[in-house]
This record gives C-alpha cells, structure tokens and sequence, in this order.
C-alpha cells in the first residue's frame, strides 16, 4: 500500500513546524537569559561601583575632620582598599557585560559610556589624592596657623574641585546605566519580534496543516 503525497507532505509539515517553534523558543529563551545575564546583573554591578564611590569619598571627608593624626592616618591608609573595592565593581561590570550567552561582548555604547566613566574617575581620584597630601602636610606642620591653613585648603578642594570630580562620575555612572537599560530594551523588543513572527508562521502552518488533514481522506477516496 503506497502512501499517499498527501500524507507525506503532512508529515513533513508537521516535522517543519516542530522544528520552527523549537528553534523560536530557544531563541526567545535565549535572549531572556542575555537581558538577565548581561543586562541586569551589569546594572546590580553599576550600583555597587556607586556605592563604593560614596565610601571612598565619605573617607575623605573623614580625613578632613580628623581630630587626631593617629585618626587621620588610619583613614588614609584605608583608602587604596577602598579604591580598590571601586576598580573591583567596575570590572564586575565589564565580566558581567562579556560573558553573555549572545557571546557578542559589550556593545560600542557601553564601551564608549564605560571609557567615559574611568576618566571622570580617575579625575575625582586624582584630586581627591591632592587633598589627602595636603593634610599630610598639615599634621606634618610645626605652626597651628598652617596646619590649619593646609586643613582649610583641603577641605576647600575636596568641596569645589574633587566634589565637582565626583558629580561627573555619578553623572557619567547614570549616563551608563542609561545605554545599558537602552540596549537591554533593544533586546526585549528583538525577542518579542521574533516570537510575533514565529507565532504567525506556526498559526499559518496550523492552518495549512488542518486543511490538508481535512483534504486527505478525500485524496485516499480517490485513489482507490
């Protein structure tokens, strides 16, 4: 008994849609996890570089206020940690953006936003390391008039220029976050694109599908 065309395109059909809505699924999952992975897990690691900047400059107005040489010294000698603690979240953030399962690394936005981040940090640092030597000098100082001339000195760097520092690296930090949500957007949208054509696709081939299975018993009639 030879099988009819009709029963071997039947076949086929439903082996081609089996695969198409494996395959879409997959794909969908797939960017779900990237949104998750790259996209959330990276902001998490924005926060924390945030949050470690606030300590960082929370110590040096610490310093400032320190009563005591002894004081001011054990806060000084925290700072590379706490320097460190921020490099640490930052490259948290880029192993975050590089290890994705779209295996596509950090997008042109994030790398430019990122290099844009490192510089206004490095200025905030820069001008913060000034106001940590001038109160060295001041708790280094033999006259009560300089000491406190080299404390007013610091503390007004620290305000104008290294708090002018600091408020472009927050800046730069939401500016960051800001591509990050955008491209995490980006691949929202990508998705529900690719499941709304998927889906139209396998309710097509559904649709072929019930026909031909309506046409088949009509098709054996006819050939006996």
């Amino acid at each position: 008994m030879r099988l009819h065309w009709t029963s071997v395109v039947l076949s086929l059909l439903i082996a081609a849609s089996g695969l198409l809505g494996s395959s879409t699924l997959t794909r969908v999952d797939r960017d779900l996890r990237v949104i998750y992975a790259e996209y959330t897990l990276a902001a998490t690691d924005l926060g924390h570089v945030n949050g470690e900047l606030i300590r960082y400059r929370t110590s040096i107005i610490r310093a400032i206020e320190a009563d005591t040489k002894e004081d001011f010294e054990r806060i000084a000698a925290s700072l590379p940690q706490k320097r460190a603690r921020i490099d640490s979240a930052i490259e948290r953030f880029v192993k975050a953006s590089n290890n994705t399962t779209s295996g596509k690394g950090m997008d042109a936005r994030e790398l430019a936003e990122l290099k844009a981040v490192q510089e206004k940090l490095e200025e905030y640092i820069a001008s913060s390391h000034y106001t940590i030597q001038l109160l060295k000098k001041r708790w280094q100082a033999t006259s009560r008039i300089v000491a406190q001339r080299l404390r007013d000195e610091a503390e007004l760097n620290a305000a104008r220029d290294a708090g002018g520092k600091f408020i472009g690296v927050t800046l730069e930090l939401d500016r960051l976050l800001e591509v990050v949500a955008e491209i995490a957007g980006e691949v929202r949208r990508e998705a529900d694109h690719t499941l709304r054509v998927a889906t139209i696709v396998l309710i097509g081939v559904s649709l072929t599908l019930a026909a031909l299975a309506l046409a088949l018993p009509a098709g054996e009639k006819v050939s006996h």
